[in-house]
């Protein structure tokens, strides 16, 4: 997998497209690819799914997930900033 940063998400899909993928990011919420693809039609992932998205995010590489990325992918604003 290639390294992914905070930097180059802008919406929720392209942080659910930083885990591979619908399916693999379903597995990690414990959850199936259509909530998934629901999640990244809405770009809105439920707050439970949270810690488990920042545990996988470390554990992956995937670099400055955290509740804060979470919050500024939610409200549209540029976490590059």
């Amino acid at each position: 997998m290639m390294r992914v940063t905070v930097r180059s998400m802008h919406t929720i899909g392209d942080l659910i497209s930083a885990f591979d993928g619908n399916t693999k990011f379903a597995a990690i919420i414990g959850k199936n690819a259509s909530t998934a693809s629901e999640m990244k039609r809405r770009n809105s992932i439920p707050l439970e799914y949270w810690p488990r998205i920042i545990r996988a995010a470390r554990d992956l590489g995937i670099e400055g997930v955290s509740n804060d990325t979470l919050v500024a992918l939610h409200l549209g604003k540029d976490v590059a900033a």
